[in-house]
């Protein structure tokens, strides 16, 4: 049998069921198709989200690399720890304590707002101690590490506490307590006592006969734990008691006191602390490892007061002038001193002063301008005659003034005398409702650091006139007075761009390039140096408290950190968590 081939229709001629068909294949390859290219772009922005999150570099200590992830983690432990805080705080805020404990948990609030910042420094310190600790002789021993951790994981035993005091008072006209003052004020607290052993209500007695502040909150301290900064010994003295004993009467500086255990809550693990870290994706390892990089820390802190701070030290003595920041926006601004003759010296009003006041006034001022417009017056001299209050100890100096807005800041007379003033000009005496000024303009500048760097190069092609200079124009009025006289430093005394400006000056003569930090602009005059002189116990006590972040930094700068620009510290100098 012979087969045909099979007809083939054209479009015109097909059922009506194949072209669907074909139209439902169509729409059938087209959806694979675009889950397919939405599955893709899925993956890809999880993945990105994913390295973004965890895997980009984020940070360079020298050798090392940092990963988000590492940064991620130390930010939850943080955050976690400034939480559990907060919420143990807010659960022992009552008492004469409540408002102290106010003020921590703003200070909480504030530093969890920077935990971003605080996370990544924290890491970045981590990495450059642990580098530098085998160098040194550093490490954190295993009992360090399980002691703090037990510390930080454990809220300890505090006692609710209430006070009352009997203070001697002393005799009137007396300049000493006498023994019979102590005498009186322990046989009130006897009295007390007692009428507490019959059954007196402690509040009671404390809210109308003690001599203590808590007196408002009827004696009540608060809730207080072992070593407390403020009352540590009270918590000594109540150790051992039970709740509702009465402890005392005791003594201390204070006067005669009596003390109450209204409750006591035992020691226990933080749960709120752990459930914050385990709801963070903090295991305990982790947290471990962060706790002992915190005692590797503290091993740094104790070389340091012991190896860095030493008795004797490489030392510089420099003279400084500062400039103040601006305050508002760039413009012209003008340095104003002034003396101040007043008719009615001392009073606030002038305006009952008699001609004859004013006359008299007049004269003295006269007198002062004689002596202000003399070659090399002392202005800080003059000042002391001034009647003027708030310049008198500062030369007279009334600061920078934005000239624009002059007649904001001045009585209309004062104002428009500057304005008609020259740089250096002494005016004659002007009157005021407030008496006579003798008034000059001693400089001018548009913008603080622009005047900084001019004066720089002019000290360092004249540093002879430095001591002049600082006395008319630094804004640190104490050291002015004494030609910017700073006396001997030391490494770390100082913030760490003010240290290396310092100790980068070579000879005796040699001034600074302007340095401006947040704090003001410096310029530094080297007087003298030595590799080798004593440091003052007020030098090492200073440095210890506040050098160790600086001499941390020094380190960082020395193994070189690059840091993601969303983790740049707002302050370098901020102390390493």
């Amino acid at each position: 049998m012979a087969f045909r081939n099979r007809p083939v229709l054209d479009r015109k001629h097909r059922p009506r069921w194949q072209d669907e068909l074909r139209t439902q294949q169509l729409l059938v390859v087209g959806f694979a198709l675009a889950i397919a290219v939405a599955v893709g772009i899925f993956a890809a922005n999880a993945w990105n989200d994913f390295y973004q999150g965890n895997l980009k570099q984020s940070a360079v200590v020298g050798s090392v690399s940092v990963q988000r992830e590492t940064i991620n983690k130390r930010i939850s432990i943080m955050a976690a720890e400034l939480q559990a805080k907060a919420a143990d705080l807010s659960n022992i805020a009552d008492g004469v304590k409540g408002n102290a404990i106010q003020q921590q948990l703003q200070a909480l609030q504030q530093a969890f707002q920077q935990v971003s910042d605080s996370g990544a420094d924290s890491v970045v310190t981590g990495v450059t101690l642990a580098q530098r600790a085998s160098e040194l002789g550093l490490s954190a021993p295993p009992a360090a590490v399980d002691a703090e951790y037990a510390k930080r994981t454990t809220i300890p035993e505090r006692r609710e506490l209430s006070l009352i005091v009997a203070a001697p008072t002393k005799d009137k006209g007396a300049s000493e307590l006498t023994d019979k003052n102590w005498a009186d004020a322990k046989k009130r607290i006897d009295d007390l006592k007692a009428q507490l052993d019959a059954g007196g209500d402690f509040a009671a007695l404390a809210r109308d006969k003690s001599d203590d502040p808590s007196k408002s909150k009827d004696g009540v301290l608060g809730w207080i734990e072992d070593g407390d900064a403020q009352y540590g010994a009270y918590y000594a003295d109540a150790a051992k008691a039970d709740v509702g004993a009465v402890i005392g009467p005791k003594r201390n500086d204070t006067g005669w006191y009596l003390l109450k255990v209204q409750d006591i809550r035992p020691a226990h693990a933080n749960t709120t602390l752990a459930q914050i870290l385990t709801s963070s994706g903090v295991t305990d390892d982790d947290y471990r490892a962060y706790v002992r990089e915190q005692v590797l820390q503290d091993q740094f802190r104790d070389y340091f007061n012991k190896n860095v701070v030493t008795l004797f030290e490489p030392q510089r003595k420099v003279s400084q002038i500062k400039v103040d920041l601006d305050t508002s926006v760039a413009g012209p601004k003008v340095h104003i001193r002034h003396l101040l003759v007043a008719p009615l010296p001392g009073k606030q009003d002038q305006s009952k002063a008699t001609p004859a006041q004013w006359k008299a006034a007049l004269a003295k001022a006269q007198e002062l301008r004689r002596e202000a417009i003399k070659p090399n017056a002392n202005w800080d001299v003059l000042a002391q005659q001034s009647d003027d209050p708030g310049t008198k100890d500062r030369g007279g100096s009334l600061g920078w003034a934005d000239l624009g807005t002059l007649d904001k800041q001045f009585v209309p007379e004062f104002a428009n005398a500057v304005i008609r003033l020259d740089t250096g000009e002494i005016s004659k005496p002007v009157k005021s409702s407030f008496g006579y000024h003798i008034i000059q303009v001693t400089d001018r500048r548009t913008s603080a650091q622009t005047f900084a760097e001019q004066e720089a190069a002019k000290l360092q092609k004249h540093p002879d006139t430095f001591a002049d200079e600082a006395r008319r124009i630094s804004d640190d009025k104490p050291t002015a007075a004494d030609g910017g006289s700073l006396g001997w430093v030391l490494h770390y005394q100082l913030d760490n761009d003010l240290d290396r400006a310092i100790f980068n000056l070579q000879k005796p003569g040699d001034v600074s390039d302007a340095v401006a930090t947040r704090s003001g602009i410096f310029i530094f005059k080297l007087e003298g140096t030595t590799d080798h002189r004593y440091a003052t116990k007020k030098q090492r006590d200073t440095v210890k408290s506040t050098g160790f972040v600086r001499w941390v930094q020094a380190l960082k700068d020395e193994a070189g950190i690059w840091l993601d620009a969303e983790f740049l510290p707002s302050n370098p100098n901020t102390t390493p968590a």
